[in-house]
């Protein structure tokens, strides 16, 4: 995939800017890690997460999380840390909120 990189705590995230103006998230959890209902079950928590922090974004990106062994047994506010340290890092989060001093 084009774009960057980064790696925090068991999550990869790879992004790129889009043309499109929404945001589009792909999750990937790898077959080796677990089977397919902690699979699941993973993604729909990372899923979660992602919409709780990016709610308010109106620009788009392309987001694709890729988990890994150490974060199949986080739990689920660890995986909202992880989730919120690694988009607090990309250009998504970098800007203060309107409305407040920088």
């Amino acid at each position: 995939m084009k774009g960057k990189r980064l790696s925090v705590d068991g999550l990869s995230l790879f992004y790129t800017r889009n043309e499109t103006g929404n945001f589009r998230v792909g999750i990937s959890v790898s077959r080796k890690l677990a089977n397919a209902v902690k699979r699941n079950q993973l993604r729909r928590r990372i899923r979660d997460c992602i919409t709780r922090i990016l709610r308010d974004q109106t620009e788009g990106y392309d987001l694709v999380f890729v988990a890994r062994q150490a974060l199949m047994s986080a739990g689920h506010e660890q995986i909202l840390k992880i989730v919120d340290t690694v988009l607090k890092r990309t250009v998504l989060r970098t800007r203060a909120p309107e409305g407040t001093a920088s």
